[in-house]
């Protein structure tokens, strides 16, 4: 941390010197693993070591933006040069200028910056990952002897660094691990072949529970073995948390408030609206205790805070950074995000979540009397028109009868709209589960009523 700071303080003296009216230096550097592993053999190995530098320099409301990995000596300042002149060929505008305090919706935060880094990670060798993921693939294979072979084995992890200095006066920095390790499974029965996947992450490899990946991925693999087709009718659907975490994603991406202004999201001009039809909650809180994308600032150095997205039902607001709060005319929630020191700050969630119930998901299966349990869905992002609302996906699961799962079904279509989907959406389990999703998304298993499922 020490020499992306100096580095950051450095850069930020050469702007300082500059005829601009505003400027921001923003430092990521990241170490980041990959390893798959296939039949005990490592098919693929990854390291990558990287360090940026982007500067996004305001005069007279012309923003400029500029990158350099080569972080030292002249390349440096000719980055900033270039970061100048690109702000001389850009558009005016009046919102264009740096966040200070009047733009933030929460205090500083008082976020536990040690829980968003494990030192441990450092102790993990490469052998040792590899290890990780060959025992993980042993367990796998002897859960069910069903199970004939896997299809993807995946570990990475990372560490990353940030740091942010602007000549509004903000000076901060953080760092964050994560772990991460996803398995999908290939089980067959006679002629008939199916597939499962699970995953886990944490901050470090060690408190991953491999155990219990392997438990789910198998299960989830052979439960599906020997799916039917079944006709064409309307249904109750009770979705798995990582098949409801996929819708999740998709109302999250239509509450940023760039997708609202630009005409690409549904929910324009619904502020005040009930759009469920019960009173749930759905938050996307940036300093979630133990949430994975938890930090004490933005990508702009605003405050992260928890915000009330839609409460009891009703949109109460959209996800902002500076920029697009400001065409609004209202405060930033501290939702801006960079995918690396490449871009300038965008608008994107952090940690999402619908809130869950106190009711478990046996329970609200025991009330369906003819229903479909829907374990994976195909075809998601081509499947789904966040403009239009209309959502056509393929899904797989099993039938459930008088509050019992009976058969496994295959190669039907889910056809709904977006709307309608938060609409039919009547109840919410206990067992809140996240998923990496541009961000972290999370949900626990969802209800709703009478959907059409397209079968023969």
């Amino acid at each position: 941390m020490k020499n992306i700071i100096e580095l950051c303080k450095k850069a930020a003296t050469a702007a300082g010197r500059k005829n601009i009216d505003e400027y921001e230096v923003f430092i990521a550097s990241s170490i980041h693993n990959e390893i798959e592993v296939f039949n005990g053999n490592v098919e693929n190995l990854s390291f990558a070591n990287t360090k940026g530098i982007g500067f996004r320099v305001f005069k007279e409301k012309r923003m400029g933006y500029a990158y350099t990995s080569n972080v030292y000596g002249q390349e440096l300042e000719k980055c900033l040069e270039k970061a100048i002149e690109n702000s001389k060929i850009t558009g005016a505008d009046d919102y264009n200028f740096l966040p200070s305090a009047k733009d933030y919706n929460y205090p500083a935060s008082d976020i536990d910056r040690s829980m968003l880094f494990s030192e441990r990670i450092y102790k993990y060798s490469t052998a040792d990952k590899i290890n990780i993921a060959k025992h993980l693939e042993s367990i796998a294979k002897k859960k069910d002897k069903r199970i004939s072979g896997v299809s993807e084995l995946i570990y990475n992890d990372n560490i990353s660094e940030i740091a942010i200095i602007n000549s509004n006066g903000f000076e901060d920095s953080y760092r964050t691990s994560s772990a991460f390790i996803y398995l999908g499974l290939i089980s067959r029965s006679g002629q008939d072949t199916s597939t499962g996947d699970y995953f886990g992450y944490e901050r470090c490899p060690q408190d991953i529970d491999i155990e219990s990946i392997a438990e789910n991925a198998a299960v989830r693999s052979v439960k599906l073995l020997g799916a039917k087709k079944i006709k064409s009718q309307s249904l109750d659907l009770l979705l798995d948390p990582f098949v409801s975490v996929q819708f999740l994603q998709v109302i999250a991406g239509i509450t940023c408030a760039d997708a609202v202004q630009k005409g690409k999201s549904l929910f324009a001009g619904k502020i005040g609206s009930k759009v469920f039809s019960k009173d749930f909650n759905i938050f996307d809180d940036g300093t979630l205790k133990s949430g994975m994308a938890s930090k004490p600032f933005d990508a702009e150095g605003v405050p992260k805070g928890k915000t009330a997205v839609f409460e009891k039902g009703v949109l109460k607001s959209y996800l902002y950074n500076t920029y697009t709060a400001r065409k609004d005319d209202t405060r930033s929630t501290g939702n801006a995000s960079r995918s690396s020191y490449k871009t300038p700050p965008e608008t994107g969630i952090s940690n999402f979540y619908i809130e869950p119930s106190k009711i478990t998901v046996e329970e609200i299966q025991s009330k369906i009397t003819r229903g479909f349990y829907v374990m994976d869905i195909i075809g998601l992002h081509s499947g789904i028109n966040p403009i239009s609302g209309q959502i056509s996906v393929g899904a797989k699961g099993i039938f459930i009868e008088n509050g019992e799962k009976t058969f496994p079904v295959k190669e039907v279509t889910i056809a709904t709209d977006i709307l309608s989907f938060c609409s039919s959406l009547s109840e919410v389990a206990d067992d809140l589960k996240f998923m990496p999703a541009s961000g972290y998304v999370g949900s626990p298993s969802m209800l709703l009523n009478n959907i059409t499922l397209s079968g023969i």
